[in-house]
């Protein structure tokens, strides 16, 4: 059998939640320092189009005037070529380009070898002497776009094309992405390097923070469960200031731990009154078994020895054992049957003045030989209730039987009937009490008067009963949904008292 592990045993550092989280927390740091360079970059390279374009919006136009490149409304073609060569030679930065009407490329000053366009697209010249500034098509590539300036030439009055000025050129283009590589690639690394790191410290420091609260309420978990759900885990583990998704986790965590606890100790309980009933069982089916075997045994050894009264006497003890054991039989298996709730009240209406009556008159002969006085006070009018007579008969011939057992010569016991009348919204009810002046029950058995085999400690207990007979009486009054109460002082006596269900003598 391989060897059972605690949550906490089984997780590992790379399993555990607070490192998932960490890796979460990189990878989105990561996306995020991405997306920003590369958005940074796009914007920067954009934005310095824009400014480019802006800022040399007229060079053409300038470049018309100040190199004499028209002249007489005509374009000057050694002006044009010279200009060409000097802008090649002292501002690199620009390329110049002649085009037709249509966009077709006629001269330029970049290198022959360079140019892989043979038209520009006139649709960003059209927008840029309508205001509007995009970059245009670089003649060099098929696919970049760069700021531009652009005029017509000759005029703009008797155009015959335009100078095409492309800002940025190649040299500009090798100088700036040796410039990125040096110092906008090196620096923006590094700063975005160094806000990374803090943030992930930050967040590190922060996941850690919440998923401390996580572990130590994991490990109130683990250790409640190892030590049984006997003890409460420690405090500080179980972090419930926060109201938050944690906080309230702990509060549950709190409530089942408490109502675990709560349920383990009955669990305990019941386990030990069931262990103390089958203790109880066993010897209250023992002791009248022994001794019907006993007697039963001297009658077989000493048959011819013993006199016609010992063996009557023998005989009717044996009878005795077996009556009792069989009581303690019957009543077991009327438990079960309550418990298994077989036993289903037939109700109906009958006099209880008249049947509490034939149950008096049948315990009068007992109360004459134990020299105790039984009394009955209950009205001579009809009090109709709606209950099962048969049950309820076997409720007062507990109650009376335990009264006798409890009550010693000389002593009374009572049995008082009186009717509860409430108002017309509420059902009424009859109250039946058996009191006695017998010993009496303590403070500490009354609590466990109706638990299966207890018998209160008295100085007086006539008879031996198993302690089954309080425990049938309430199982009874509790299927009439009715509820019963014992009141009782040491060495004054015993008053029980339960109702049950009135029913009104005007109906039909």
């Amino acid at each position: 059998m391989s060897a059972s592990h605690t949550p906490s045993e089984k997780l590992s550092l790379f399993g555990s939640l607070y490192a998932k989280l960490a890796s979460i927390l990189v990878v989105i740091l990561l996306t995020m320092g991405f997306v920003y360079g590369f958005i940074t970059f796009s914007v920067t390279h954009d934005y310095l189009q824009e400014i480019t374009q802006e800022f040399n919006r007229d060079l053409a136009k300038n470049l018309v005037g100040e190199r004499d490149i028209v002249v007489n409304g005509k374009i000057n073609t050694q002006a044009l070529k010279q200009t060409f060569h000097d802008y090649m030679t002292v501002n690199p930065n620009i390329e110049i380009y002649l085009l037709d009407l249509q966009g077709n490329i006629l001269s330029y000053s970049a290198d022959p070898g360079k140019v892989q366009r043979e038209t520009v697209a006139l649709e960003a010249i059209d927008a840029f002497f309508q205001g509007k500034l995009l970059p245009g098509d670089d003649p060099r590539s098929f696919t970049i776009k760069k700021a531009f300036s652009v005029t017509y030439v000759p005029t703009k009055e008797n155009p015959e094309g335009y100078l095409y000025v492309v800002l940025r050129g190649e040299k500009f283009d090798q100088v700036n992405q040796a410039l990125q590589d040096n110092y906008f690639i090196q620096y923006s690394l590094l700063s975005l390097s160094i806000s990374l790191s803090i943030g992930l410290l930050l967040g590190l420091l922060l996941f850690y923070t919440i998923t401390r609260r996580v572990r130590n309420l994991s490990v109130a978990m683990s250790n409640f469960t190892k030590n049984g759900f006997s003890s409460y885990p420690e405090p500080k583990l179980v972090d419930k200031q926060y109201n938050d998704e944690i906080g309230q986790l702990a509060s549950s965590f709190d409530v089942m731990a408490e109502h675990t606890i709560v349920q383990m100790g009955k669990l305990e309980e019941q386990d030990k009154l069931r262990r103390d009933l089958i203790a109880n069982i066993s010897h209250d089916l023992r002791t009248p078994l022994a001794s019907m075997l006993g007697y039963l045994e001297i009658l077989t050894l000493k048959e011819d020895s013993l006199d016609s009264d010992d063996r009557k006497k023998y005989l009717k003890t044996v009878s005795q054992n077996g009556k009792r054991l069989n009581r303690l039989i019957d009543n077991l298996f009327e438990l079960a049957k309550f418990d298994a709730r077989e036993i289903v009240p037939e109700l109906e209406v009958f006099n209880f003045s008249e049947f509490i009556y034939d149950v008096a008159q049948k315990f009068q002969n007992k109360a004459e030989q134990a020299d105790i006085s039984l009394a009955l006070q209950c009205s001579q009018e009809a009090l109709l209730v709606n209950a099962d007579i048969a049950l309820i008969e076997r409720v007062l011939d507990n109650l009376l039987v335990n009264a006798f057992n409890h009550t010693i010569a000389g002593g009374t016991i009572n049995i008082i009937v009186s009717p509860l009348i409430k108002d017309e919204h509420s059902d009424n009810q009859l109250q039946i009490q058996i009191k006695d002046n017998g010993s009496g029950i303590s403070e500490s058995d009354l609590p466990k008067i109706f638990d299966r085999f207890h018998q209160a400690q008295n100085k007086h207990h006539r008879g031996k009963h198993a302690g089954l007979g309080l425990a049938i009486v309430k199982q009874i009054v509790v299927l009439h949904k009715q509820q019963i109460h014992v009141q009782s002082k040491l060495g004054e006596g015993t008053q029980f008292t339960f109702t049950l269900p009135l029913e009104s003598t005007d109906k039909d």
